[in-house]
């Protein structure tokens, strides 16, 4: 007859295969978020949702730290339209950003704009520079982000709306102060 199992041995052999699948799904799970996280870069990533809120980081840096007119490429903000952009054609984002502090001084009409500045992907919508009013601006109303759109967008602030600008090495960073009371004389 031939020799019997003892259970230890089976109780061995079944904690071996347990261990070993535990540590097959972990490398697979391992496996399928770092996939995952790697196309991440197609979608703005928080901190261009902070670059929104900021001011941005992108486009003629040094012409337009001046008067802080940066916006974000690849989103498209939406929201009440104040100049409409197919009669309203711009040559550059950055004309676009001041077309829409020039119509933000008291009160403030715009507070966002989009530009199409990319010739292949815009077509007839080329250079087109839409003036738009958020319900919030702290909260913008996202239409589309990604790789695909082919809009820039950018905020601008009116003063006196309670919003503190704080520079650091980053960028400027721009903090909502709810209850503000303003000092008349200021």
């Amino acid at each position: 007859m031939g020799r019997r199992q003892s259970d230890s041995e089976l109780g061995r052999r079944a904690l071996l295969f347990l261990l070993l699948t535990a540590a097959l799904s972990c490398c697979m799970v391992y496996l399928c978020f770092s996939h995952a996280f790697d196309h991440l870069d197609d979608f703005p990533s928080f901190e261009s949702e902070a670059d929104l809120a900021f001011g941005g980081r992108q486009v003629e840096e040094e012409e337009e730290d001046k008067d802080c007119c940066r916006g974000i490429p690849h989103l498209e903000l939406w929201g009440d339209a104040v100049k409409w952009g197919a009669n309203f054609k711009l040559n550059s984002s950055r004309e676009c950003c001041l077309a829409c502090k020039a119509m933000c001084k008291s009160p403030c009409l715009c507070d966002s704009w989009v530009f199409c500045g990319e010739k292949p992907a815009c077509g007839s919508n080329f250079g087109e520079c839409w003036l738009k009013k958020q319900k919030d601006p702290l909260e913008p109303d996202r239409r589309d982000a990604g790789s695909l759109v082919m809009w820039t967008s950018g905020l601008v602030y009116g003063e006196r709306e309670g919003i503190v600008g704080l520079e650091t090495d980053y960028g400027m960073l721009r903090v909502h102060v709810s209850g503000l009371r303003f000092h008349p004389l200021l």
